[in-house]
């Protein structure tokens, strides 16, 4: 009975654990940033990458150029 209510226990506390603890309300870090903020963000690159992304014909010609993305294979490799 004992050892029954030790395991109820701790799984009522897991639960609490899962359900109220966690980063649930840790803050993003851009949410304040301010529109004009002078940082280290390359805006005409982000204005011609947005521009490419709009104008593109469909989603094949868009493909990820971020880092790590690698260099695209060529088409006998596909």
């Amino acid at each position: 009975m004992t050892a029954t209510l030790i395991v109820l226990g701790v799984i009522l506390v897991v639960l609490a654990w899962f359900m109220w603890g966690g980063r649930g309300d840790t803050p993003e870090p851009t949410a304040n940033r301010r529109a004009d903020a002078t940082d280290d963000i390359d805006r005409a690159e982000l204005d011609r990458a947005e521009q490419d992304v709009q104008e593109a014909p469909d989603e094949e010609s868009v493909r990820d150029w971020g880092p790590g993305a690698g260099r695209p294979k060529p088409p006998e490799l596909l």
